[in-house]
């Protein structure tokens, strides 16, 4: 779920829920620039704190990938948007809507509300036309009928540019079975991590926080751990 960087600690710490907020994001973006990929599973959240993500995103000056590897709806199709290049799981779908909210209050109001949540609906459709280069009513149109969207429906929309490529496996010979190449390479990037953690531990003479993790992920996978 997105949400916001100030309650977000009560979604993890209070309620036990992944969320991610822009805080998150930020942190996270490397200071050299290089390229990065954004892997979205989310049912949304709320609009500003992925507006905001999206902002952050659009001003990266490095190469962004979103990898939406299951599901991308409401609030989640506009994080994706701020990438440069957005890939779909062949199953992975994206639904956009109306924005809503849970206004309380007399008819002035109401009426405020609705100005709000139309301005909320020109601003996402906005997002969408400035990655598809197609007319903001066709998405206005588009949410006000709640659309779901497959990998080709949305590819076809222009709302993302391509399937994710899964790479064969490599033939093998052998009585058990091999590990995927995606989780070997996600345990490679891990002991590249350890490396270079234990080679800054060393000039420290003192053990990151980030070391004793990435030490006690390995030795989950080892089998060390009690």
């Amino acid at each position: 779920m997105i949400t916001n960087n100030d309650d977000a600690p009560i979604y993890r710490d209070w309620l036990g829920m992944n969320v991610i907020a822009p805080n998150d994001v930020i942190d996270a973006l490397p200071n050299d620039n290089s390229p990065v990929t954004l892997e979205i599973a989310s049912n949304g959240g709320e609009v500003d704190p992925a507006t905001e993500i999206y902002t952050v995103l659009h001003n990266y000056n490095g190469q962004v990938t979103a990898s939406i590897i299951s599901n991308a709806y409401s609030a989640g199709t506009i994080i994706a948007m701020g990438a440069d290049k957005v890939q779909m799981s062949p199953g992975a779908k994206m639904m956009i809507h109306n924005a809503s909210s849970g206004t309380e209050g007399n008819y002035h109001d109401m009426d405020k509300a609705s100005g709000m949540l139309k301005a909320t609906n020109q601003a996402i459709a906005n997002m969408y036309a400035e990655k598809t280069g197609k007319p903001i009513q066709d998405f206005l149109d588009l949410m006000d009928q709640e659309t779901w969207l497959t990998a080709d429906d949305a590819i076809k929309l222009g709302l993302a540019d391509e399937k994710l490529d899964f790479s064969p496996e490599p033939i093998t010979n052998a009585v058990g079975k091999l590990m995927p190449r995606q989780v070997m390479a996600k345990i490679h990037d891990l002991l590249n991590e350890n490396q270079k953690l234990k080679q800054s531990s060393q000039m420290n003479r003192q053990p990151s926080e980030h070391q004793k993790l990435v030490d006690a992920k390995l030795a989950i996978f080892y089998g060390e751990d009690e």
